[in-house]
């Protein structure tokens, strides 16, 4: 999904122009005729509907899957977005041939000019990015070491999580066993995430969490240290503890401003049919 924001009153052809500035008129009127375009997230057909300032157009995409269950959700010259699924690595950990994200999209495309700028967990799924290019690469390696970007990730943890929102503050250290440890600010690195319960079960929590920081294991660590591991994490809480067969843990959403072109980018992947069997209403929210 592609949001974008309107910050004038502007037809819907026009905005779709801004958000798809390399595309046809034949093909933005396809998106239009094939109900991919939402107003306020209501499917809109009209190419000459007025839009007000502060209105949201959504573009919904035909996601192509890829090996291994990779589905691309959007591409341009400069970035590669994707949603990935559980228990597959973002990037090659060490020269053994395990399969990864990286280079499932170096083979689809046939080039290695596609680059790594984040991770997210082998056991975890969602939105990645990649950079197109080594330029790119180094813009948005720039964007997420300075976390000029808005990440949210959907979480299931055990137990009664209270208060209702917070907000999780410690240093992280990484060991010589790649486990992550509280530490002190002199051997650790500052971690903030901010919390939000989505809703309770009888035996879990929902959390939407938001990283105002991106170390490793970070969302993991602070939920073990509020006592509440989230559910089917081996490293970080009890092995008994594992109701879908993996990590109950999901990039929802990634947002930024583009690089290049300037415009703000968001991409969403919805949530996993576990997490909604186990009890997780899908929420425009999350």
């Amino acid at each position: 999904m592609t949001n974008y924001l309107t910050e004038e009153p502007i037809k819907l052809l026009d905005a779709l122009r801004k958000i798809y500035p390399d595309s046809s008129n034949k093909s933005l009127r396809d998106m239009l005729k094939n109900r991919r375009v939402s107003v306020d997230d209501r499917v809109n057909i009209r190419a000459d509907f007025a839009l007000e300032s502060g209105q949201q157009v959504s573009v919904g995409v035909v996601q192509r899957r890829l090996y291994k269950g990779v589905r691309i959700i959007y591409e341009d010259r400069s970035l590669i977005a994707i949603n990935k699924p559980a228990k597959l690595l973002s990037v090659p950990l060490d020269s053994r041939n395990s399969s990864h994200a990286l280079g499932i999209l170096h083979d689809y495309f046939h080039t290695d000019q596609i680059y790594a700028v984040h991770r997210i967990d082998r056991e975890a799924s969602g939105v990645m990015i990649f950079a197109r290019g080594k330029q790119s690469a180094t813009r948005l390696g720039e964007m997420f070491s300075s976390h000029d970007l808005n990440r949210v990730y959907t979480a299931i943890v055990q137990g009664d999580l209270r208060p209702d929102q917070g907000t999780w503050k410690s240093y992280l250290q990484e060991m010589e066993s790649y486990e992550v440890r509280t530490s002190d600010e002199k051997h650790g690195r500052e971690a903030i995430t901010h919390y939000n319960v989505i809703r309770r079960s009888k035996n879990f929590t929902f959390l939407k969490l938001t990283l105002e920081t991106g170390r490793k294991h970070q969302i993991r660590v602070h939920c073990r240290e509020a006592a509440h591991p989230i559910a089917g994490d081996k490293m970080y809480g009890p092995p008994s503890c594992n109701p879908i067969s993996r990590m109950c843990l999901h990039a929802s959403l990634l947002e930024f401003v583009h690089p290049f072109t300037g415009k703000k980018m968001s991409f969403s992947a919805p949530l996993p049919t576990a997490f909604v069997k186990l009890g997780l209403i899908r929420d425009k929210t999350v």
